[in-house]
């Protein structure tokens, strides 16, 4: 590992351990300086470091909600990454509103960014007919990354119980 990533290892490391993690990761992150955004996100979510856990707290969700709601952020190649490390979230009924909220804001940016890291994420916030209704809305957006997400999960999610899309 390089200097440069060891250093925001070490920083993000330590920032986890504190209380309030989340404001403090949104105060590192919005520091940062753009030539260093990809590596401390792969960094972050890298299995070893971040989430090291399956639930979270409203402050580490302020923080997930700061990434999905700047483009900066989700326009890197890493940000996948950190969609990964958040499936493996447990998240409450609140906090998915909160998060879904927020994808539905920026799902053509993520759409483009992401592929089935966003699929499995759609699935795990969504309630299969929630789910199915917003594919259907999302369809209608006729963007090539949008449908590609769309045919993603219609393929290999079972929505055998609902009508199909018109």
């Amino acid at each position: 590992m390089r200097k440069r990533d060891l250093e925001i290892k070490i920083t993000i490391e330590s920032i986890l351990k504190n209380s309030s993690s989340g404001q403090h990761l949104k105060n590192y992150f919005a520091e940062l300086p753009d030539t260093r955004i990809r590596r401390a996100i792969s960094i972050l979510s890298n299995s070893n470091v971040y989430p090291g856990k399956t639930t979270i707290s409203d402050d580490d969700l302020s923080f997930i909600l700061y990434m999905f709601s700047d483009i900066k952020f989700m326009k890197q190649e890493s940000f996948r990454a950190f969609v990964d490390a958040v499936n493996i979230l447990s998240f409450t009924e609140h906090q998915k509103i909160l998060l879904i909220n927020s994808i539905k804001n920026n799902i053509e940016i993520l759409c483009d960014t992401c592929t089935f890291e966003l699929d499995t994420l759609l699935e795990n916030l969504f309630e299969p007919k929630e789910l199915f209704q917003y594919l259907e809305v999302l369809a209608e957006k006729r963007s090539r990354h949008v449908l590609q997400v769309v045919s993603g999960i219609l393929r290999y999610k079972d929505f055998r119980n609902y009508p199909p899309i018109a």
